[in-house]
């Protein structure tokens, strides 16, 4: 199974209704919600680690996570704790920036020993991971403290970066756990913009090396309307075009990327010790493009179920 640790978080989003007044809509999101959706719509066994809270949004995402068929882990859905909120604004593109309410929300509450125990019960092949939960100094240390006490062994680990810098307290230490994930990452997938955070002095192709350089064996980037690419030590530098749809909004799209990425690693058995050909990297970015422009094509994160990918 595939497995996405991180935030489900409730993002209110700004609008206006038709007589010109603003309003906020309120929909179930968060990075990682977000990716383990749109890994399960297209029919990949995947589990959610996080914890949800009991108030009436955690209930709300709980019922969203089982709709979609999002296997929870039974002992991480009882926090007293409130839900996570964020804050959406649009630009006339559809490009969003956030504003996080975190503190002694249900997103801090999730520790080192109750991430073992999730990597002890469940046969997890691939972990996604990153974005709000790992920006946060706390929770950030629980994840990175977790996955280094199992190894790199134990699964093909996928970071998405995601950077939010409204929620990151310290941005050196926020390197350090990124680079240290780095280190031990099969894959990591981030936008153009989140490399030129991580690297602020380099190039997009020096910022790829550079990851390559720290230990990851394949990066993905995403680069919005100008498509993606797929990168590693090998040999493989491919890249294809964005799918030229009308964008609605962009909430979403990156994480459907994630999502799509790991079912096709997962589909073709793809991970630590096989080699990835061009072709097939060609492939999964293909997969990734046409279920990223179907998100972007409608309102919020609304990743595509297997049958909407043409």
């Amino acid at each position: 199974m595939v497995a996405i640790m991180g935030e489900a978080l409730i993002d209110f989003v700004g609008g206006r209704d038709d007589k010109g007044k603003n309003l906020f809509y309120y929909y179930n999101g968060g990075s990682s919600l977000n990716a383990a959706v749109a890994s399960a719509r297209l029919e990949t066994p995947t589990l959610y680690i996080g914890k949800l809270s009991q108030d009436m949004f955690g209930k709300q995402m709980q019922a969203y996570f089982e709709a979609n068929n999002v296997e929870l882990v039974p002992w991480l859905c009882d926090v007293k704790e409130n839900s996570t909120i964020g804050f959406a604004k649009l630009d006339a593109g559809g490009s969003a920036s956030y504003v996080f309410y975190t503190d002694g929300t249900s997103v801090t509450q999730l520790s080192a020993d109750e991430i073992l125990k999730v990597f002890n019960t469940y046969p997890i092949e691939y972990l996604l991971t990153g974005s709000v939960a790992l920006a946060l100094e706390e929770a950030g240390n629980h994840i990175l403290e977790a996955i280094k006490r199992v190894g790199p062994s134990r699964f093909n680990l996928i970071l998405d970066p995601n950077v939010r810098p409204t929620v990151i307290a310290d941005f050196e230490k926020y390197l350090q756990r990124i680079y240290q994930l780095v280190e031990i990452s099969y894959l990591v997938k981030l936008s153009d913009e989140d490399l030129l955070y991580l690297f602020p002095n380099k190039t997009l192709d020096e910022g790829i090396k550079a990851l390559l350089d720290l230990g990851a064996e394949e990066v993905v980037l995403t680069k919005g309307k100008d498509g993606l690419e797929w990168r590693n030590n090998r040999g493989v530098n491919v890249a294809v075009p964005a799918v030229d749809n009308p964008v609605v909004d962009t909430i979403g799209a990156g994480d459907t990327v994630s999502g799509a990425i790991m079912t096709f690693l997962k589909e073709n058995k793809i991970g630590r010790g096989v080699i990835i050909t061009a072709e097939q990297a060609t492939q999964a970015l293909t997969f990734a493009a046409k279920a990223a422009a179907v998100t972007t094509s409608r309102e919020g994160a609304n990743p595509p179920h297997g049958s909407e990918i043409i």
